[in-house]
């Protein structure tokens, strides 16, 4: 009775992962603030332009940082849940992860500026699991149906400042279950759900008081996320692939300057809720020695929308290209 209680719970859990729904075309909410704002204040066609391109790089931006601060794999190289108890206390895994991810902006920091302002936004991470159920088994090496994990993270995403425009290292928590289909054995792959809420701190791209660039945006966010994977290891090495889907909600702020000067002061736009999601696919490949395992990860994230408004003129910017991203963690399992 306690365990199919525990496991309603789980599902609930991963329902409310899937809940909210995405924020289709939102990137038009943030052009047309930008046409009406532009209005309110008499701006220039140049300067809804631009701000049409701080829109742009909003879109792509949000889920840029986001994706460094989830990485793929929430337990990095394995799909398992952790498996039975020994005695009292319960299995844990704790792991030291660090994930890049590249990406291209927009050149909006410079109005006069045509090319792409190229990023790397890194991450520090802890990764925390703790076995909560076992879960059912149906055959001598079939186990782990059902089981379930409870998992905790937090880190440090330290942006890169000066030329590259960020201007914080927001703090990144977070926490969510692993729901197993299959506890890895020697006849069957380990096979995983798992659902994560995480916050991710407020930072800016670009200067604030618009002193030393043309425009900024400052952004905090929440993400929902879900991983499905799957993964068997022979002796030492492992290999984990797996899919993702995360959801973002952000209050965005962004500002500008005229470039033409007609409007009297900065033009300032704010949004709640701003919404976007993506996919992306993941694969880890691990070398582990007793209960210590060494994990690389690469993946790959689709590409964001294009703003539908025109940018200034001689831009050429691919806004819906894909982007990598990868990881190395050591991950230490009791």
């Amino acid at each position: 009775m306690r365990h199919r209680k525990i496991l309603a719970v789980a599902v609930a859990a991963f329902a409310l992962v899937l809940w909210p729904a995405s924020g289709a075309a939102q990137e038009r909410q943030l052009v047309q603030r930008c046409s009406a704002v532009a209005a309110r204040d008499s701006a220039s066609p140049d300067a809804v332009r631009f701000c049409n391109m701080v829109a742009q790089a909003i879109e792509i931006a949000q889920p840029v940082v986001g994706l460094a601060a989830t990485g793929g794999n929430p337990v990095p190289g394995t799909a398992s849940t952790l498996g039975m108890r020994l005695g009292a206390l319960p299995p844990v895994s704790l792991a030291a992860r660090a994930t890049g991810v590249f990406a291209d902006l927009p050149p909006i920091l410079d109005f006069g500026d045509r090319g792409e302002i190229g990023v790397f936004v890194p991450s520090l991470a802890v990764d925390g699991a703790i076995g909560i159920l076992s879960g059912l088994t149906l055959a001598p090496t079939v186990g782990g149906v059902g089981s379930l994990d409870g998992l905790l993270s937090v880190g440090v995403l330290p942006l890169p400042g000066g030329e590259d425009g960020f201007r914080d290292s927001p703090w990144t928590v977070g926490a969510g279950l692993r729901l197993g289909i299959l506890r890895e054995s020697f006849t069957v792959p380990g096979i995983s759900i798992t659902g994560m809420y995480r916050r991710v701190g407020g930072f800016t791209f670009g200067d604030r008081d618009l002193t030393m660039d043309d425009s900024f945006f400052d952004m905090s966010m929440g993400i929902w996320s879900l991983r499905a994977a799957v993964g068997k290891r022979i002796t030492f090495l492992g290999l984990t692939l797996g899919a993702a889907y995360d959801h973002y909600s952000s209050d965005v702020e962004y500002a500008l300057r005229d470039p033409a000067g007609m409007a009297p002061g900065p033009i300032r736009i704010s949004v709640d809720d701003f919404e976007n999601d993506r996919f992306a696919l993941f694969g880890n490949v691990s070398w582990t020695l007793l209960i210590l395992s060494l994990v690389a990860e690469i993946g790959w994230q689709s590409g964001a929308d294009a703003v539908p408004a025109p940018l200034p003129a001689n831009i050429d910017f691919d806004a819906e290209g894909s982007r990598f991203f990868g990881s190395l963690a050591l991950r230490l399992s009791i």
